[in-house]
């Protein structure tokens, strides 16, 4: 079968490579992969970006995955529609007890937090990038016929914003997203959906066309960052109740706390090693809670398909292109330069 395959930690290495097709073991399903979303961490992984040191190589890259099961001892599952959970938690420890497999470090525990040990497909075992790939049962979600194959693709991304967005309350309020990329656009499909009242996306220079895309999807304003960002926030709306961070700079937080409501909620969603810094009375006064936000549960993916089948949610828009797997390093370099939106890689029909 044809696969995508990272074959080391060089910048931009990257293959089509015939690999052997999986063979499936007791209470696996054998799933022929129509479309993989292209994520930014196999972004990260591609440019050979810091922070992944974690990853073995070879590796099949992509965890946004859709197919359809083709073998399989479960009558229900075959010839179904699904998507893939790239999470494999224990089931054992406190956070799988509680249905928090992205917190799951399989009963471990470390001081450095890092990627979760629960996080396998596209990151420690081979991913979707491929014709087919073997899974458990329990990691495919049946999806509605009213859910398009490319949306299904990019519902594992929309998932990890749904994992920020219930950190705090959106309906009926106003809301300012930092960062206008991929999960940055999936959080504002979200709010939208959920009908927030006042929607604001900021992005820096360079973001024209993603706030574009923005307001596609229904954002009420966009704003360039600048040294002036606080006033120009507070110009459209007097305090937010919520500040979604997507972007990771390390300027958001000391900005957000500015703009929040007392009781306002600041939830970090953009991963990076810088530190920042912000007057702990300002926290302590304004009763800030500051929250973060990392990938997907079982129960967020479901909400997400649910979500999916929905007209209000406008999921349908977040795709800006796709790209037959022949054309992936065209599919990498376009989404590394700052596409309009999620890129998809057609593996299948």
């Amino acid at each position: 079968m044809q696969a995508v395959v990272k074959s080391n930690d060089q910048p931009y290495e990257l293959s089509v490579t015939d690999l052997p097709k999986p063979n499936i073991k007791d209470r696996e399903v054998l799933v022929k992969v129509n479309r993989v979303g292209i994520c930014g961490s196999d972004l990260h992984m591609y440019a050979g970006h810091e922070g992944y040191d974690w990853i073995s190589y070879p590796l099949v890259l992509g965890h946004e995955i859709t197919g359809t099961v083709i073998e399989t001892s479960n009558q229900a599952l075959q010839d179904r529609r699904v998507v893939i959970n790239p999470y494999v938690p224990c089931g054992e420890c406190n956070y799988c007890l509680r249905g928090e497999g992205n917190r799951c470090d399989h009963n471990a525990f470390f001081t450095n937090k890092k990627a979760p040990k629960s996080l396998q497909y596209g990151f420690r075992q081979h991913g979707g990038m491929a014709e087919f790939i073997a899974v458990p049962e329990e990691n495919v979600v049946p999806i509605s016929d009213k859910v398009s194959d490319n949306v299904a693709a990019v519902a594992e991304a929309i998932a990890v914003g749904l994992t920020a967005v219930e950190k705090t309350a959106v309906t009926g309020k106003s809301v300012v997203i930092f960062g206008p990329g991929p999960i940055g656009l999936g959080v504002a499909s979200l709010l939208v959906g959920m009908q927030a009242d006042n929607i604001v996306m900021v992005g820096v220079p360079g973001d024209e066309m993603r706030l574009e895309k923005a307001k596609e999807l229904g954002v009420h304003h966009t704003v360039i960052t600048s040294e002036t960002i606080v006033d120009d926030l507070l110009n459209i709306n007097h305090g937010y109740d919520g500040v979604i961070d997507c972007s990771g700079h390390h300027s958001v937080p000391r900005n957000a706390v500015k703009v929040l409501k007392k009781g306002g909620d600041l939830v970090l969603v953009g991963i990076s090693t810088n530190t920042f810094s912000i007057e702990m009375d300002q926290i302590v006064r304004g009763e800030i809670q500051i929250k973060g936000s990392y990938g997907i549960t079982g129960a967020t993916f479901r909400r997400t398909l649910d979500y999916a089948a929905d007209e209000a949610f406008p999921f349908d828009k977040l795709v800006s292109e796709d790209y037959d797997i022949a054309s992936v390093k065209q599919a990498f370099d376009g989404a590394l330069n700052k596409a309009a939106g999620k890129i998809v890689l057609k593996i299948s029909e």
